[in-house]
C-alpha cells in the first residue's frame, strides 16, 4: 500500500469536490479500414482538437454536491458542461474523426446505467444504456479496429476467484461481445499490446511474493504473461517508446516521489524515473509534444491562484510546465491510470 497522496494509492477513493470519485484507465487505440487491409493508426489520447497532440484538460464540479454538474476545460480550447459529479470520465474517439470526445459513464441498474457521449464531429450528445453499477467503464477502446472507440465495461467476478468478463459493443456492426478474462481480485490493464490497432484484454494479478503478473490476451499474438511490478502498483498504460504498442508501465510512491517504471515493448528495456510528488500529484501520461510517444506527466494542484499546473517530462521537448486548472479540480488525463479498491 502506498502512503501519502490519495491520487496515487491503490484502493483509494479521493474527494472530488465533496464527492467520492474513482478513476481508472484504458487507452483507446484506433485503426483505419481500407478495402485491402486494416492499417493501424495511433489515436492520441486526450487530443480534443485533432492536431495529434494531447490537450490539457480538467473537470470541475460547478454544480456542487454529488449530483452537481461538471464542467470540462480543455486547451483545445473548449469548455463543456457535461455530466455530473458522480459520473466516471470516459473520453475517447467514439465517432472516428480523430478527436477525443467528451464522454462519461453513469452508474445505475442494468438498462439505466450507460454512456453519455458528445460527438466532436457534430456536437450532438447521445446516451446509450450499457453496463450496470459495479462495472468498470474505463476499459473503453477500439476492440474491432475500425477507428472508433467502442463502448465497454469490465465486470469483476462476484466472489473471490470467480470469473470476470469484458463486455464491449463493436462500433463496426453493433454486436455486443462478452469475453471471459481475469477473475475477482484482478485489475484490468487494457491497451493494444501487439500493435494491430485493436484493444487487447489484460489484467494485473497478485502473483505472490510481492510480485505482480500481467496476463494479456492479444488479438493477434495470443496469450502471454509478464511478471512486472508489485500488486499495489498503479498501472499507467501508454506507448512510451512510440512503436505502436502499449508498454507495461506502473507508478508507485517512494520517498515522497512518484517512481515510474516502464517495460518498453520495442526492446524489453526498462525506463525508470522519479517524476512528481506522491503527496499531491496525479499521473497524467499522454503525448503532449506530438512525437508519437507517451510522455511521463503529472498534474499538481495548488491553493495559490494560477499555481495548479501540468508538469510534463516530454520525450522530445524536455520538461514543460503548463498552468491549468484550480485547486480541487480533477485532471481528465488521470482517467488513464488504473485505480481500484482492493
Amino acid at each position: 500500500m502506498l502512503s501519502g497522496h490519495q491520487g496515487l494509492r491503490r484502493g483509494f477513493v479521493f474527494a472530488f469536490l465533496g464527492i467520492l470519485f474513482c478513476a481508472s484507465a484504458a487507452r483507446a487505440d484506433n485503426g483505419t479500414v481500407t478495402a485491402a487491409s486494416l492499417t493501424p493508426v495511433v489515436h492520441v489520447p486526450m487530443d480534443f482538437s485533432g492536431d495529434g497532440v494531447a490537450d490539457y484538460a480538467i473537470v470541475r464540479n460547478t454544480g456542487g454536491g454529488p449530483s452537481g454538474g461538471i464542467t470540462w476545460w480543455t486547451s483545445a480550447p473548449t469548455v463543456d458542461l457535461f455530466g455530473i459529479a458522480m459520473d466516471r470520465l470516459t473520453p475517447g474517439d467514439f465517432d472516428g474523426d480523430g478527436k477525443t470526445d467528451v464522454a462519461i459513464w453513469r452508474p445505475g441498474p442494468a438498462g439505466t446505467a450507460g454512456f453519455w457521449v458528445k460527438r466532436s464531429s457534430d456536437g450532438v450528445a447521445y446516451f446509450e444504456p450499457f453496463g450496470q453499477s459495479g462495472d468498470d467503464p474505463t476499459v473503453i477502446g477500439d476492440y474491432d479496429g475500425d477507428g472508433k472507440t467502442d463502448l465497454a465495461v469490465y465486470r469483476a467476478g462476484a466472489t473471490a476467484g470467480a470469473q470476470s468478463f469484458w463486455i464491449y459493443k463493436r462500433s463496426s456492426d453493433g454486436v455486443v461481445v462478452t469475453v471471459p478474462w481475469g477473475m475477482n481480485g484482478d485489475f484490468p490493464a487494457p491497451g493494444d499490446y501487439d500493435g494491430d490497432g485493436k484493444a487487447d484484454f489484460a489484467i494485473q494479478r497478485d502473483g505472490g511474493g510481492g510480485h505482480a503478473i500481467f496476463w494479456i490476451n492479444q488479438s493477434t499474438a495470443g496469450i502471454t504473461q509478464v511478471s512486472w511490478g508489485t500488486p499495489t502498483d498503479v498501472v499507467v498504460p501508454g506507448d512510451y517508446d512510440g512503436d505502436g504498442k502499449t508498454d507495461l508501465a506502473i507508478v508507485r510512491g517512494a520517498g515522497g516521489g512518484i517512481q515510474w517504471w516502464i517495460l518498453r515493448s520495442s526492446d524489453l528495456g526498462v525506463t525508470a524515473m522519479t517524476f512528481g510528488l506522491s503527496l499531491t500529484d496525479f499521473p497524467c501520461q499522454a503525448d503532449y509534444d506530438g512525437d508519437g510517444k507517451t510522455d511521463i506527466a503529472i498534474w499538481r494542484p495548488s491553493a495559490t491562484p494560477g499555481g495548479s499546473a501540468f508538469w510534463v517530462n516530454g520525450s522530445s521537448s524536455g520538461v514543460l510546465v503548463r498552468p491549468w486548472g484550480l485547486n480541487g479540480d480533477y485532471p481528465v488525463a488521470n482517467y488513464n491510470s488504473n485505480y481500484h479498491s482492493n
